[in-house]
């Protein structure tokens, strides 16, 4: 066992470096060797350079140090890899024994591992009843997803009603780690279903609404059908509603033909306009200065049009803003903070930061941030204020990482700036 190497590849892994992090706790021990921890690291390493095969492999030697623990850990994290290679069968089965682990801290996570298992092998009642634990368990701090994939096998079950409303508690319940957006797409899957396309029609259109999120092609199939289907209903109740033909067409002045007086002349035939007495003339010749009147106040009416519509545009905007748009918005502002920081230019990056951060706050963000990284916002908890985002952190060298971002108001009160910027580290078992 060579200790020097395996501190080597903690380092390593540490730094995002999975790759000389995976041969390093390879070379530090022989196959027969047993050092759970060694494995552990290891199989992490693997997981992030996404050599599935051979991370599985690593875990299931960490699980025969008995005297390292973490069992629930390990199982779950085996779970996962076996799953990414197709091997649903088996990862159910690693996910199951991770949940009968009581020392296991975060059980939540081996019930969404055992739940997606099971998803993909088409059992779906099995699949949501594993769901059904993890958005129960009190150590999960994102529920919503967990009822969100719920509903997903309400649907396959032919249960859209409870679809519908397992979707709705889950909106009511994200917070900042959930995708509010692919909960919405969601509840547009589950509405349609149900019947409701005018609803699923108005839940895709939220689940866009900023041009993050994209659909999936089952999502955007449903949308398709959902627009065909109010196509088709707004024609038949077009059809059902339109006027009868007119038997007589209109008069038209032969002097006016297009209509724009609005007014006839008088047919020649029509005695009475000719016999008119002077009180009757002054009478008819006062009505006739009313339409005058009314066709003058034409461009009073257009302006008070034009004014409703400037209010109902501010109004818009209003509405946006208290809803955390921005501009720049988040995702611009993230973008332009990596790519500064990756360009070695602080000065650059400090103006994407929050003036109220004290200098070493901001020198530790802008350290924190990987050479040559690229992110990518995949949920926010957005207010009027404040934003609170998860983000995906692709590194340079392979691999990903996941962050947890919050944003404040810049000064001008219109963009968005960074406040902090930490990894998450709950977002793969590294116990």
């Amino acid at each position: 066992m060579n200790s020097q190497l395996i501190q080597q590849g903690r380092a390593a892994y540490r730094a995002g470096d999975f790759s000389a992090a995976a041969q390093m706790l390879s070379a530090a021990k022989t196959p027969s060797e047993i050092m759970g921890e060694a494995d552990h690291l290891r199989g992490n390493a693997l997981m992030h350079l996404g050599m599935y095969a051979e991370a599985a492999e690593a875990y299931a030697a960490a699980l025969n140090d008995g005297t390292y623990g973490k069992r629930g850990a390990l199982l779950t994290n085996r779970g996962k890899a076996l799953a990414a290679v197709g091997d649903y069968t088996t990862a159910a089965q690693a996910f199951s024994a991770a949940t009968q682990d009581a020392s296991y801290a975060t059980p939540f996570k081996a019930y969404l591992g055992l739940g997606n298992a099971l998803f993909q092998s088409g059992d779906f009642a099995n699949a949501g009843t594993a769901f059904r634990q993890a958005a129960i368990d009190g150590a999960n701090p994102a529920p919503a997803a967990a009822l969100g994939e719920l509903g997903r096998c309400f649907i396959k079950l032919g249960r859209p009603a409870d679809a519908v409303e397992t979707y709705r508690t889950a909106i009511d319940f994200a917070g900042p780690r959930d995708d509010s957006r692919a909960l919405n797409a969601g509840m547009g899957e589950a509405l349609s279903a149900a019947g409701r396309p005018s609803e699923a029609l108005d839940a895709f259109n939220t689940a866009t609404a900023d041009g993050i999120y994209q659909l999936t092609p089952e999502q955007a199939d449903e949308l398709a059908r959902v627009q065909d289907s109010l196509a088709a209903l707004s024609a038949q109740t077009a059809m059902a509603t339109a006027p009868a033909p007119a038997m007589d067409a209109p008069a038209v002045d032969p002097l006016d033909p297009a209509g724009q007086t609005g007014q006839f002349m008088p047919d020649p035939s029509d005695t009475g306009f000719f016999t008119l007495s002077e009180s009757e003339m002054v009478q008819q010749d006062r009505k006739e200065a009313k339409v005058r009147r009314r066709h003058r106040h034409t461009g009073l009416k257009v302006f008070l049009v034009l004014l409703l519509l400037i209010v109902l545009a501010a109004g818009g905007l209003g509405f946006a803003y208290t809803r955390g748009f921005g501009f720049p918005s988040q995702e611009s502002v993230l973008t332009d903070l990596f790519q500064a920081a990756g360009d070695g230019d602080t000065a650059k990056a400090e103006s994407y930061l929050a003036t109220n951060l004290s200098e070493d706050a901001k020198s530790m963000i802008i350290s924190s941030i990987p050479q040559g990284a690229t992110a990518s916002i995949e949920g926010m908890d957005q207010s009027m204020t404040e934003t609170a985002a998860k983000v995906k952190v692709s590194l340079s060298k392979g691999g990903e990482q996941e962050y947890e971002v919050k944003f404040v108001r810049s000064d001008n009160h219109i963009g968005w700036a960074v406040s902090s910027l930490d990894i998450d580290f709950s977002a793969a078992d590294n116990q």
